[in-house]
């Protein structure tokens, strides 16, 4: 072969393993941000849900079912 061809090669070879290697590392951080629990405590502090709430919120969502039993 031909030093310019094996100069290539070898340039592609060490061009796809930093390519690998960057995969590699995205990869595991993504396994381990999707690890992480979100806390939700500190944004309803102080909040107090009444049971006029919850079904306030049953009949939003369920807005059709609650029409057909009507």
């Amino acid at each position: 072969m031909k030093t310019k061809t094996i100069s290539y090669i070898v340039a592609r070879i060490e061009a796809i393993q930093q390519e690998l290697e960057q995969l590699r590392r995205t990869l595991v951080h993504q396994e381990e941000k999707s690890k992480q629990k979100t806390k939700l405590k500190g944004l309803w502090k102080g909040i107090e849900v009444t049971e006029e709430d919850i079904t306030e919120a049953k009949r939003a969502v369920f807005r059709d079912a609650y029409q057909v039993e009507e």
